[in-house]
């Protein structure tokens, strides 16, 4: 036990009207509530719309709906599939705010992975510079459209490739 406190009587400890415990609960209630405003406030999320084309070799067969923040870098989590009979060894992702002629190409990744023909494989794509775009803009008063992510390249293990049109 510290030094300056004592000793609390079992038929106190669980008592309500008990100032000791109500102190404690007070700081650990206001603790849980700190806690709990910066971890929502940290791990805000922006949903990407993901596009495929129809003649793609790729496909993004399954997502996480919302980023997640690692080490300082929000990260997109999906699962790709290998619709060709070539192994792959990298994808190029693009971020873009709105679409069709007034979509803004945000950023372009490359991300090097080898997928085998028809092998399904979870990967991440840094969004940061798309959160960061959309923060800016959000503070700025602007209204932006959705956040879309999209394979606009794929390299193959032969060195051939494919690119959207």
């Amino acid at each position: 036990m510290a030094e300056n406190s004592a000793p609390i009587p079992a038929s106190l400890a669980g008592k309500i009207g008990f100032s000791g415990v109500i102190l404690r609960n007070r700081r650990l209630a206001l603790l849980s509530a700190l806690f709990l405003c910066c971890t929502l406030a940290h791990a805000q999320n922006i949903a990407f719309e993901i596009q495929t084309r129809p003649d793609s070799p790729i496909a993004l067969v399954n997502y996480t709906p919302s980023t997640f923040r690692i080490e300082g870098d929000r990260r997109q989590f999906l699962t790709v599939e290998n619709r060709s009979d070539k192994a792959m060894v990298a994808l190029v992702f693009q971020q873009a705010i709105g679409g069709g002629s007034r979509a803004e190409i945000v950023t372009i990744e490359r991300v090097s992975i080898m997928i085998r023909p028809r092998e399904k494989k979870r990967l991440s794509v840094s969004v940061q510079n798309a959160w960061d775009r959309i923060q800016t803009a959000a503070k700025a008063g602007e209204t932006l459209g959705r956040p879309v992510l999209s394979v606009v390249a794929v390299e193959f293990i032969d060195g051939s490739s494919w690119n959207t049109p």
